[in-house]
């Protein structure tokens, strides 16, 4: 047993593999007892929350990546919602 799963197992009385194993289980019970709405709710603030900490042309690279050929449609598609005078928030469908 090295020094870490010394210490881990002083302070929290598992060791280093058995706290990951505790981690992977607690997401899998989070994960089981969601609702779909809660599951589509928490990923879309989890990608918001990474393409905004992106630096722009990294998002751009993403984007492009993700549309393929079709990149420049969504982009002229944006930029015509962008104009108009109503919107819809895009999670109030």
């Amino acid at each position: 047993m090295n020094q870490n799963d010394k210490n881990k197992l002083e302070k929290f009385g598992m060791t280093h593999n058995q706290l990951q194993e505790l981690k992977s289980f607690l997401v899998e019970r989070m994960v089981d007892n969601m609702s779909t709405e809660d599951l589509v709710s928490y990923v879309m603030d989890d990608l918001d929350k990474y393409y905004d900490d992106l630096p722009d042309a990294e998002f751009i690279d993403e984007a492009k990546n993700y549309w393929d050929d079709g990149y420049d449609e969504v982009v002229e598609d944006i930029k015509e919602y962008t104009d108009c005078d109503f919107k819809k928030d895009r999670r109030e469908v």
